[in-house]
């Protein structure tokens, strides 16, 4: 699965609501979507079971967007499996792009990672 991540150089009041608006007015359902910014910058990442809808709507909205492949991961939901695991993922070099948490199994917590070297991540996974 591909998450997309979409990037504003300015602070632009709206972003988010013009890309599920698109999304939604091609029926497009959007699950995850995440957003950072710093007032300067903004990062959203969005994700959806119908990619190909979901970066037509990107472009309806007057936005383009990185693909980022995703891999999603479980970790205990206990202190220290954050660390072990990134701790883990920097030792073999794994450059990450997006880490969100995307659910839970049981008392696991899932994690979607996306790096710029995908095979890198999912050998260092054991994927």
């Amino acid at each position: 699965m591909n998450a997309y991540l979409v990037a504003v150089s300015v602070d632009r009041p709206g972003v988010l609501s013009r890309l599920l608006a698109a999304s939604a007015a091609r029926g497009v359902n959007v699950a995850p979507a995440y957003g950072l910014s710093d007032g300067k910058i903004g990062l959203i990442c969005l994700g959806s079971d119908d990619e190909e809808g979901l970066q037509a709507a990107i472009a309806d909205a007057g936005y383009s967007a990185t693909a980022i492949e995703m891999i999603v991961t479980e970790l205990e939901n206990k202190p220290g499996t954050g660390a072990e695991l990134f701790g883990k993922l920097a030792a073999a070099g794994v450059s990450l792009l997006v880490a969100v948490p995307v659910g839970m199994n049981g008392d696991r917590i899932q994690f979607a990672l996306g790096a710029t070297d995908p095979a890198l991540l999912r050998a260092t996974l054991g994927r």
